[in-house]
């Protein structure tokens, strides 16, 4: 198919339901029990990764480079939370998204995300060089 065919405005959803693994107690001690920023932009970026994975070429994947995310809005265990994300805009390489997020019962987030394609091997090549300088 190929990146050219992501269109602006386009939209996908993803969802997950709130469980212990995504609460904020497990990573600052003595927070609520609830679903956690941290999680709320790894939904966001999974969405968005999962999506533009249609359109890319064999050797091709994308990186996530920047994330806003204003966490407007706790969610309990139990609870689903589904975040839509939304193309808009795209600059060679670039994609821009805005960026929400539901819970069923509320708005619980908002923001932006942003992401490149790039060559899977000159990517891990260039991890491989960083591994062997760090040693």
């Amino acid at each position: 198919m190929g990146i050219e065919a992501m269109q602006v405005g386009a939209t996908a959803r993803g969802s997950v339901r709130c469980a212990p693994e995504h609460f904020a107690s497990r990573i600052v001690a003595g927070t609520p029990d609830v679903f956690s920023t941290p999680s709320l932009g790894a939904l966001v970026e999974k969405t968005a990764a999962e999506w533009m994975a249609g359109f890319l070429e064999p050797g091709q994947m994308t990186v996530g480079t920047q994330i806003v995310i204003n966490h407007t809005g706790a969610t309990p265990e139990g609870m689903e939370v589904t975040a839509e994300v939304r193309l808009v805009a795209v600059d060679g390489r670039r994609f821009d998204f805005e960026w929400t997020a539901h819970d069923g019962a509320e708005q619980v987030g908002h923001g932006t995300h942003q992401r490149f394609v790039v060559d899977r091997a000159r990517f891990e090549g260039r991890l491989a060089a960083k591994r062997a300088g760090a040693q």
